[in-house]
């Protein structure tokens, strides 16, 4: 038996447009990071997730409002088909809305912006049902699979062992384009979930054979172990630590002396931060790096190279150009829990000592402002270069928790310590 009544063209697109996602979106949620390298995945799970419930809306409605074609199978085979079909329509649309009430009521308030751009406001429900609906969104997946694999196999069985052009109901030639159509959705799931098992996998064994992760230091280029929360350190990296220790002490006089012996002959050069430069920062979530820059920052240099303890430096960081690189994560660093930018848009650090350490390298002590909180702050730079023109860069690290700078369950992974570095040339 055959037969060459279709679907509408609409419930043809909306279909494949349908399968398509949700195999993706399936293959996504069970394959993506749990941690906090999965953040951009989990930003994209939710957008796809709302796409599928606004699809799945149209696509009832038009079922609603169109007839579909006449039923090709009777007895207990049809009304399973009929039975995934409407099981199909509540999984499509209750997942979504249970994933939409999972972080709506989650202890960390995570925003919501649908493929970056359009934000999702969060649904006005009581905390206390966060454990039912993450629960119902877990069931529910397991059971789209379900429908999912019984789908496929019903579709098959009609196309190869019946031979009755049901497939073709679903496309627009005699099934061929269908069956591709079908072998595609299969492709983007398997893809997905295998891409991005296989990308953990290599982290993973990456991690194992080279120990821990490291960051890489955006001026220097040296890596540094990345904080898993509990201080580990190799023996060759103390011992190195030591020795740049009593390197330095033993420098500290002779400097002194120099730095004793030469007078300044008048106020220190006053110097301009030329455009280029980088201010940018790190800290770790679970373990993984979390690398961001600032965007607009600003400074009043004054200092003699050949005499800094005459120096006077002041650093302004506009808070609210921090940027990770993504929108919603951007948006929670100016909130309340991290910069609150609203109420202080700016950071400042001011020095109130400079000293060489050796060469052309320099310790600088100073007082850092932070959210209507001040420190003391130390950092250290280096000088490259000669006469009215240098390259800077340099290093600090802040504990953030001094400053109140990512508070509540949002933070309760990250690290204590931020690294902060810097790098721009300047002239006098």
């Amino acid at each position: 038996m055959s037969t060459t009544q279709r679907y509408s063209t609409v419930a043809i697109v909306l279909h494949w447009l349908i399968a398509l996602a949700l195999a993706g979106e399936i293959a996504l949620g069970f394959a993506m990071p749990k941690d906090a390298s999965g953040f951009a995945l989990y930003q994209l799970h939710k957008s796809i997730g709302i796409t599928i419930l606004l699809l799945s809306l149209v696509r009832l409605g038009w079922r609603l409002t169109h007839r579909p074609p006449a039923q090709l199978e009777g007895g207990w085979e049809g009304k399973l088909a009929s039975l995934v079909h409407v099981l199909f329509y509540v999984v499509m649309i209750a997942t979504p809305l249970a994933g939409w009430a999972l972080v709506s009521t989650d202890p960390i308030n995570v925003p919501t912006v649908l493929f970056g751009v359009v934000p999702l406001p969060h649904l006005p429900l009581d905390a206390g049902i966060n454990d039912f609906a993450h629960e119902a969104h877990e069931i529910l997946a397991f059971v789209a699979i379900g429908l999912f694999v019984l789908h496929v196999v019903g579709a098959l069985r009609h196309h190869f062992l019946l031979k009755d052009g049901l497939l073709a109901r679903m496309s627009f030639d005699k099934g061929g384009m269908a069956l591709g159509l079908l072998a595609a959705v299969l492709l983007v799931g398997a893809g997905v979930f295998f891409g991005l098992g296989g990308s953990q996998e290599e982290e993973h064994d990456h991690a194992t054979d080279h120990g821990p992760a490291t960051t890489e230091d955006s001026v220097t280029g040296e890596g540094t172990p990345a904080d898993d929360g509990h201080d580990h350190v190799h023996e060759e990296d103390a011992e190195a630590a030591d020795s740049e220790e009593a390197a330095e002490e033993a420098a500290e006089p002779e400097a002194e002396e120099t730095a004793a012996a030469a007078e300044p002959a008048g106020p220190p050069p006053s110097w301009a931060i030329q455009p280029g430069g980088s201010l940018r920062f790190s800290v770790t979530n679970s373990g993984a790096a979390l690398n961001g820059r600032f965007a607009s920052w600003s400074g009043d240099i004054a200092m003699d190279p050949d005499a800094p303890e005459s120096a006077a430096i002041t650093i302004r960081v506009d808070l609210a150009s921090a940027t990770l690189g993504d929108a919603t994560q951007d948006s929670m660093l100016s909130g309340a829990d991290f910069f609150n930018t609203s109420s202080f848009p700016q950071a400042t650090w001011r020095s109130t000592s400079v000293r060489r350490v050796s060469g052309n390298r320099y310790e600088a002590n100073g007082t850092l402002t932070l959210k209507g909180v001040s420190r003391p702050q130390r950092i250290t730079f280096t000088l490259d270069g000669s006469g009215n023109s240098r390259s800077v860069s340099g290093s600090a690290t802040v504990d953030r928790n001094a400053f109140s700078v990512g508070v509540g369950d949002s933070a309760a992974n990250l690290g204590g310590n931020v690294t902060v570095n810097f790098t721009f040339d300047a002239r006098s």
